[in-house]
This record gives C-alpha cells, structure tokens and sequence, in this order.
C-alpha cells in the first residue's frame, strides 16, 4: 500500500491556488482574461456580493483532489526529487489538462490567447506543486 504524506498536499494546493490568485490579478492577466471571457467590472462586484467564496472552495477542494491524485502518482513510481515531481506534474499537465483546453479551443471557439492564459497557469501550478510533493513527500 503506498503512503502519501498530506502535508504537501495541501502545501502544493496552497501554492498554485496562490499562484491563480496573483495569476489572474490585474498585475499579470486579470484584465486580459476578463476582456477574453467578457467578464465586467460590475460582473465581478456581482459574484464577490453573491458569495463568490464558496466558488472559492469548489475550487480549492478541486485543486485539492488533483494534488492527492498527483502525490500517490509521485509516491507510487518512487519520486524522490523535486525535479522528478515537477516531470510528473508536467506530465499530468500534459496528458490531462492541455487536451481538454485544445478541446475547449476547437469546440468551443475559446480564443487562443485565452487557452494560453488559463493552461499555463495550471501548468505552472503542477510543476511547482509536482516539485514540492517530490522533495517532501
């Protein structure tokens, strides 16, 4: 039976829900990604009044379960570095997230740029998070 240590579950979580926050901040492309999903100022005050924070933990516990998911991968093929852990979260990015936003660009007519912004945030998340489940796990 493998083991996985919760501990940097839960710290990978934080640090890529960490990096989303800044991620899609006005500092690097909330601005942008709000043009591209034609999302308005007054839409975003309308969420954060409705209680946008439990959208807030949807999300969490979603990062959550990829984590775990992508630790008892690490765990299960003996990862015993943080360069070998974030080649799995790349990996995971790779063979999970980068096909459904391909699908969400042909499908769904998404504009690339928006496919960009929204994949290489979840891929630096899984590296760094792949990084920091491999060193500590």
């Amino acid at each position: 039976m493998y083991t996985v240590n919760i501990w940097p579950i839960i710290v990978a979580t934080i640090v890529s829900f960490a990096i989303g926050a800044l991620w899609y901040s006005p500092i690097l492309f909330g601005k942008e990604w709000m043009a591209l999903t034609k999302i308005s100022e007054s839409d975003m005050a309308a969420a954060k009044a409705k209680g946008v924070w439990k959208s807030y933990i949807v999300h969490f516990i979603a990062n959550l379960i990829s984590f775990a998911v992508l630790g008892f991968i690490i765990v299960a093929v003996g990862v015993q570095t943080g360069s070998d852990g974030a080649f799995f979260g790349f990996l995971a990015w790779l063979g999970f997230t980068l096909p459904l936003h391909v699908s969400h660009l042909l499908w769904q007519k998404a504009p690339m740029k928006l496919i960009l912004i929204d994949t290489v945030q979840v891929l630096i998340g899984l590296v760094i998070g792949g990084a920091i489940i491999g060193v500590w796990r």
